[in-house]
């Protein structure tokens, strides 16, 4: 049994029927936006190391060791989440987003547009740009800041 409480990810639902249930590997995320959800509460939380390491790609940038236990510490103090935007194409998706939390007493946020990747029916996240530039920045036809590969007219402008 899980503790009754509001989920660490901000979606307004109860951690027992949000990111519970993929914590405890009962489901998996559907969509990298609810995969993004649930490594922020595992984060929050704290102790959720394998969960973390798990939904990891293999072999991306900055994965760590074997070792997930670093995975487990939290470091800081997270407040809360907010989805600026989300976009999916095919076996690639993109979740930008905001996370606050304290540390040293001071109120801080984490900008990052994360990249994620479905491989054998699963997400896992492949790696993030910390305080991406803007969207709006983007040209017609220029490269989709996303990451997805596809001009800007075809991918997020379309949004």
């Amino acid at each position: 049994m899980t503790p009754d409480f509001i989920c660490p990810c901000c979606s307004g639902h109860d951690y027992d029927h949000c990111c519970g249930p993929l914590h405890r590997e009962q489901e998996i995320a559907a969509t990298p936006e609810a995969l993004m959800r649930s490594r922020y509460s595992a984060f929050a939380l704290g102790g959720l190391g394998d969960y973390l390491f798990k939904t990891w790609a293999e072999n991306a940038p900055g994965r760590p060791p074997q070792d997930a236990a670093m995975l487990n510490v939290r470091t800081v103090d997270w407040q809360r989440l907010e989805i600026v935007q989300t976009s999916t194409h095919g076996a690639q998706g993109m979740v930008e987003f905001k996370a606050w939390y304290f540390e040293d007493g001071q109120e801080q946020v984490l900008h990052e547009r994360s990249r994620f990747r479905r491989s054998a029916g699963l997400w896992r996240y492949v790696d993030g740009v910390i305080d991406p530039p803007a969207m709006a920045r983007a040209g017609r036809n220029d490269p989709c800041p996303c990451g997805s590969g596809r001009k800007y007219k075809k991918c997020c402008a379309e949004r």
